[in-house]
């Protein structure tokens, strides 16, 4: 057991911790200080890349949570996240016999996580399998956070403290750990609404991601800092006053707090980047945040919770829209320039008014107005649910609503690459809040349609939507939503989604969606297909259809075809033609199979350019093979039966052959390559290569040394000076053609050889 030690210079940070915890009750600060004293003697001589002793980064991870105003709980967690990793001995059992189940919970999260981390940045540098290590570690993190919320509030601290000291690491790791920090940190905090952390990792990523960027901003903004800081300071003084000499404001409120503030660096920068404005045009560097604490509201005895808590919303607003009104009266407000976040808050929580003003001094200055509740949320987020004064709790619906989302993804991709492309699309990008015309809220990411809108309300609706309304107005159904506006969806029972859509909807689940819909239409034409020809087959043939396509007869057939019990297997194959109708048509009805199944004729070896030794099963008719695919012994073929002049041999993939499928399957007979001795085949070759003096003499000389000669050649070049030799050769099957093509491919500039078909002159076919 380690008991709290005497404060004293070696507390590496303690000191400024201490302060913090100070309100807490004696119990949770012995808690503290245990855990501290646990953690300073497992990293006892164990030092930082900056040279300082370990020790500092767990205290000062710590500090930030307490900052933050987590529960004892997660500062203990923060000073213990490094202890089960890095030092040997010390287990997640003991963790808990002396901290806490809870304690012992975050810890496990955090350093799952860290080990794949380091990982990931061991093996960074290897191309892909890096990215996928941390493509794994950000899932493993993600999952963690849905058991757990303090999990990923304590690995945010980490991250912050760890971008602090980012000057000791080499660059290349840096920009890589800068880089994973602005694409899934920063916006993380963001979503979880801890503002605080939000801002200052945007800032720190900008000044490793950006370096030349960061230093000419930070260095124009620096040169102005006096003038600047001199007029938030009279503006804010003149804002005292009047917010003091109002005869309505303090009679409501028990403390007034304004101060000025500046404007972050990356947050400048991104708006000059995508608004395209220069310095001189960002309206809101200069900041004044107005904090009201209300007084206490005195109910009624015995009013309930929701209706006190109600009261107190309501009377917030009206302090804050009471005193937005002041400022507007002490200075200009610039039109188009409010935003009413109370009445629209943001998809994480966030609420207050914004205004920007132009002061006495001709500077426009931008105003939040917020409560002391209202603030604790922008500031803090989810970690208000932790705060050991109780403050009032971020939104529980969204912050349910998106940790059901993270479980929903974990449960639907596997891969851990695209899970992390999907929460970064659907969770952690920008949002928008919409309504429903009945008021609900919806979170959208940004971007989003009304077509995203109508299949996040419910997959039904999606795939019923004819149009759109928003705020009252008929809309394209690509128009973009924005923050605040109401959607109407108007649908129709018998529409049906549009392949279009997917050209510009957002959401993963939207696209999803539409696609599962074509997948499953394209699924049901092909079963109907497949259906229809097996029941056409069989009415030709005057059989009894209902008595033959029964359910246990059609069962019995696709085990021994296909080798499942399901009939769809059955008519998906017929569809895609693996199967024929014939051959099914005799497994179920063995009369049909007496009657059309022969014993089968062997023929000799026929002539070359007769059927190159091919048996068709059940039929003993000739059989010819067809010039406009050219088929070889080797190709996988297939017969159609033509009317009176045998069987005509087509490659399997021949355009001609996929035609007679379609539209006269029950012609089309299934056929192979017979045994016997194999017979040769006349086939057309192409050679393709830019044209060059002697071209023609060298491909002649391989067919000489290879002893075959050429029953046809001839030569030409096209207009871009290709030139193509075409060769007629005997040839025995696959192997003999690879074996000319690896030949004649070793002639000095042949790009090419493939096989043409003789049908209609030199066409070329797929080889």
């Amino acid at each position: 057991m380690h008991g709290p030690p005497e404060p004293g210079p070696s507390d590496h940070g303690m000191e400024e911790l201490r302060p913090l915890i100070a309100d807490r009750p004696p119990a949770d600060r012995e808690r503290v200080e245990r855990a501290y004293a646990f953690a300073r003697d497992a990293h006892a001589g164990v030092k930082r890349k900056s040279g300082e002793p370990y020790i500092t980064h767990p205290v000062a991870v710590a500090t930030i949570l307490a900052r933050l105003g987590m529960d004892t709980d997660s500062l203990m967690a923060g000073l213990l996240h490094d202890t089960v990793e890095d030092v040997d001995g010390v287990t997640f059992d003991q963790i808990e016999r002396e901290f806490g189940p809870d304690v012992r919970r975050i810890v496990e999260g955090e350093t799952k996580v860290s080990k794949l981390s380091k990982q990931g940045s061991q093996q960074a540098e290897v191309g892909d399998s890096g990215r996928d290590i941390q493509a794994e570690n950000l899932r493993q993190m993600l999952v963690a956070m849905t058991g757990d919320l303090r999990v990923i509030v304590v690995k945010l601290a980490d991250r912050l403290h760890n971008m602090r000291t980012l000057g000791a690491m080499k660059p290349e790791k840096q920009a890589r750990i800068a880089r994973e920090t602005m694409d899934i940190f920063a916006p993380l905090a963001h979503r979880l609404g801890i503002g605080q952390i939000k801002w200052e990792l945007e800032d720190l990523a900008f000044k490793y991601l950006q370096p030349g960027d960061y230093e000419y901003l930070q260095s124009r903004l620096r040169t102005r800092q006096e003038e600047r800081q001199a007029l938030i300071e009279q503006a804010v003084e003149q804002l005292r006053e009047a917010l003091h000499d109002d005869l309505e404001l303090p009679e409501w409120v028990s403390d007034i707090d304004i101060a000025g503030r500046s404007k972050h660096l990356w947050s400048i920068h991104n708006k000059m980047q995508k608004e395209g404005k220069a310095l001189e045009q960002i309206f809101d560097l200069l900041a004044i945040r107005v904090i009201l604490t209300p007084k206490e509201l005195h109910v009624p005895p015995g009013t309930d919770e929701k209706r006190r808590e109600r009261a107190e919303e309501t009377r917030e607003k009206r302090i804050c829209y009471h005193t937005v009104s002041i400022v507007h009266s002490m200075w200009t407000p610039l039109p188009g320039r409010f935003k009413d976040y109370i009445a629209v808050p943001k998809p994480n929580g966030y609420q207050s008014l914004h205004t920007t003003v132009i002061s006495q001094s001709g500077q426009p200055i931008e105003v939040q107005i917020r409560s002391r509740r209202m603030h604790e949320v922008a500031e803090y987020g989810v970690a208000a649910h932790w705060m050991y004064k109780q403050g009032s709790q971020l939104a529980q619906r969204d912050r349910e609503n998106w940790l059901a989302q993270l479980r929903e993804l974990q449960n639907e991709i596997n891969d851990a690459s695209d899970y992390l492309d999907a929460v970064k699309t659907d969770i952690l990008s920008q949002r928008v809040r919409v309504f429903t015309p009945k008021g609900l809220a919806i979170s959208l990411p940004a971007g989003s349609t009304p077509v995203d809108f109508a299949y996040h309300i419910h997959t039904r609706i999606g795939e019923t939507t004819v149009g759109a309304r928003v705020n009252g107005s008929i809309v394209p159904l690509s128009h973009k939503l924005n923050n605040g506006d109401m959607v109407e969806i108007v649908t129709s029972k018998n529409s049906h989604p549009s392949k279009d859509w997917l050209n510009f909807t957002v959401t993963r689940s939207a696209r999803a969606k539409i696609r599962h819909h074509f997948r499953q239409q394209e699924r049901e034409e092909a079963l109907q297909h497949g259906h229809d020809l097996l029941e056409r087959y069989l009415r030709k043939r005057q059989l009894p259809v209902r008595q033959l396509m029964r359910t246990k007869l059609l069962e019995e057939a696709t085990q021994k075809l296909v080798g499942t019990r399901n009939p769809d297997d059955l008519y998906l194959a017929l569809h895609a033609g693996k199967l024929t109708p014939s051959v099914v048509g005799r497994v179920l009805s063995p009369t049909l199979a007496q009657e059309q199944a022969p014993a089968p004729v062997r023929r000799p070896p026929p002539a070359p350019g007769e059927s190159g030794g091919v048996f068709v099963e059940g039929l003993s008719t000739t059989t010819k093979l067809a010039q406009c695919c050219n088929p070889i012994r080797g190709d996988q073929i297939m017969g159609y039966l033509t009317r009176g002049r045998g069987v005509s041999i087509h490659r399997i993939d021949c355009p001609n052959m996929i035609r007679l499928l379609k539209d006269e399957p029950e012609r089309c007979v299934a056929a192979s390559w017979d045994s016997g001795t194999p017979g040769s085949t006349l086939v057309d070759f192409d050679v393709v290569a830019p044209d060059r003096s002697g071209l023609l003499a060298d491909v002649l000389g391989v067919l000489a040394a290879q002893k075959r000669s050429p029953l046809k050649v001839e030569a030409g070049v096209g207009a871009d000076d290709t030139a193509h030799i075409y060769l007629r050769l005997a040839v025995t099957g696959n192997g003999d053609v690879e074996a000319l093509r690896s030949a004649i491919l070793q002639v000095p500039g042949v790009a090419d050889i493939v096989r043409v078909g003789k049908n209609g002159g030199w066409g070329r076919v797929t080889a």
